[in-house]
């Protein structure tokens, strides 16, 4: 190569610099709601009225399945009470009870 052009590479050429450092994140701490208790399994048959109140306030289904730290599926289920939406209710929420918990995962 030439000198010219030696000069032009070191003039294209970035220089190096250190690796970026690692980040990490705090995870988020949520704040427990009134309407979800986090000190125990909470029942099916408590947490049906619950929603519904909430329903009649004028709360979305995205909205009270936040509030009441439930999936979207199972408010889904107690508002629309459809017959096409088959899905065992009580086992599911049995089951995300225990993981919001952390009893299982």
């Amino acid at each position: 190569m030439t000198e010219g052009t030696e000069e032009l590479l070191t003039q294209i050429e970035p220089e190096v610099s250190e690796a970026p450092k690692k980040t990490t994140r705090k995870k988020a701490v949520k704040e427990p709601s009134a309407a979800a208790p986090a000190d125990g399994v909470r029942k099916w048959e408590d947490v049906v009225p619950q929603i519904r109140e909430l329903k009649d306030a004028g709360a979305t289904v995205p909205e009270i399945a936040e509030q009441l730290q439930l999936s979207y599926v199972l408010v889904n289920q107690v508002m629309v009470q459809s017959y096409k939406m088959s899905v065992d209710t009580i086992g599911v929420f049995e089951r995300q009870e225990k993981m919001r918990l952390g009893i299982e995962a």
